[in-house]
């Protein structure tokens, strides 16, 4: 699946910073992050 993202450009800037400082694509951080927060709700939810 393609998708286009649009986000303000310091917030960008701060997300490639990490990105590199995890050896991952931007793409890949954005699915890391995504992930974490969905594991992290899911987690909430059963509560």
């Amino acid at each position: 699946m393609n998708l286009t993202l649009r986000m303000a450009i310091d917030l960008y800037n701060k997300l490639k910073k990490i990105a590199l400082e995890d050896e991952r694509s931007i793409n890949g951080e954005i699915n890391f992050i995504i992930k974490k927060y969905i594991d992290e709700r899911e987690k909430k939810d059963e509560k």
